[in-house]
């Protein structure tokens, strides 16, 4: 016997054997306790209440058909969501989620708001996806649109003739639900797209996929039964002069006379440097349309990357751990023409215009090396 007792000690980690007790007898035992003590309420706890209030099937969309679906601001709240299965639909989450999953989907047109982690899309043909996010990727998909802002380099796997487009969109909540989701909308690596199964032509070029470099393609998306919805109904404007996220092309004209030029933009007392960059952008666009935003980036440079990468003794009096947003243009003169927007006076304090070409050159270069290091 005391060898069989030696046995059980041993398989039961040499304590004490506990039971489990399930929601509901807890729920007694409770009740037991507070009668006894005269007590007339339950004890709440966040973890209860939440799980009580929480219904998993109000985040996906499963098996669908020529539906038009759209999720207001603060319906979804973070949380995860899942379209599955569905064809010929329009399905809209206009509010942040925590990551999307799109599954085995046809002819469909889907726009997530922003997507604090990743957005997967795997074995979808002929859909439209319209995305801002973290991560994004896709596998198994064929003939897809996607229209980006993405944090991170996206990527594809098994994927053929897909199209990527830098997502234009504004709505009222937008850049709350960004920040909540923690994006940037100068974070957008749309270019930058990683095949891991090339199919590659000559120069290396992957086949599977092209880049639309036209800043109306956003407004230029069908909808299945357009007539159903309109941007009246949907809160939003797809229109690229008042996006949220600046429209950029990664490169330049193959053969083109102009210069680049690096503009970063810091924050002051009275504005961050995301309103101050959104602004300049702005009138860049108004006054100077034939001048490229190649691509722009928000990061907080410390006061020793300023004098490493800018020979900068400050951030231009800027407020101390606040981020910079950089701007990566091109364009004949570009130098000279964003030298002298940038001394007006909403914006002499503080942005800075690389002095000349061959110095815009190596900030540029070291500016993307900070960012890709930081990241890893």
């Amino acid at each position: 016997m005391g060898q069989v007792l030696a046995v059980l000690r041993n398989l039961l980690g040499n304590g004490t054997p506990t039971m489990q007790i399930s929601t509901v007898d807890s729920e007694i035992l409770n009740r037991r306790r507070l009668s006894s003590t005269g007590q007339t309420t339950l004890k709440s706890y966040s973890w209860s209440n939440r799980l009580n209030t929480i219904n998993p099937d109000d985040y996906k969309h499963i098996g669908l058909e020529s539906r038009t679906i759209v999720h207001q601001p603060g319906s979804i709240k973070g949380h995860q969501f899942i379209i599955e299965r569905c064809r010929n639909c329009n399905i809209f989450l206009f509010d942040w989620t925590d990551s999307i999953t799109i599954l085995d989907c046809t002819g469909c047109a889907i726009f997530v708001g922003p997507c604090k982690g990743s957005t997967f899309v795997r074995n979808c043909d002929d859909c439209t996806i319209l995305v801002l996010c973290q991560q994004f990727r896709t596998r198994d998909c064929r003939r897809i649109s996607v229209h980006l802002c993405c944090s991170t380099k996206p990527i594809i796997e098994n994927t053929v003739a897909a199209k990527f487009a830098c997502l234009q969109v504004s709505y009222g909540e937008l850049e709350g639900q960004m920040a909540q989701a923690g994006l940037s909308p100068f974070n957008n690596n749309w270019t930058n797209v990683h095949d891991f199964t090339p199919n590659n032509g000559e120069g290396g070029t992957s086949h599977n996929f092209s880049l639309i470099t036209d800043e109306l393609a956003t407004a230029k998306v069908g909808l299945n039964d357009p007539e159903v919805i309109g941007e009246t109904d949907l809160l939003a404007s797809f229109d690229p002069s008042i996006s949220l996220v600046p429209f950029t092309t990664g490169n330049g004209p193959a053969s083109d006379p102009g210069e680049d030029c690096l503009v970063i933009v810091f924050a002051t007392e009275k504005a961050k440097s995301s309103q101050l960059a959104r602004s300049f952008v702005s009138a860049v666009r108004a006054g100077q349309p034939a001048m490229i935003l190649l691509s722009t980036m928000e990061i907080t440079m410390l006061p020793h990357d300023l004098r490493r990468i800018l020979h900068m003794s400050s951030g231009i009096n800027s407020p101390s751990g606040s981020s910079q947003v950089a701007l990566h243009y091109h364009g004949v003169l570009a130098g000279k023409v964003l030298g002298t927007l940038s001394s007006k006076e909403e914006y002499r304090s503080a942005v800075y215009v690389s002095p000349t070409v061959h110095q815009a050159h190596t900030e540029i270069e070291a500016c993307w090396n900070l960012a890709e290091m930081k990241m890893n």
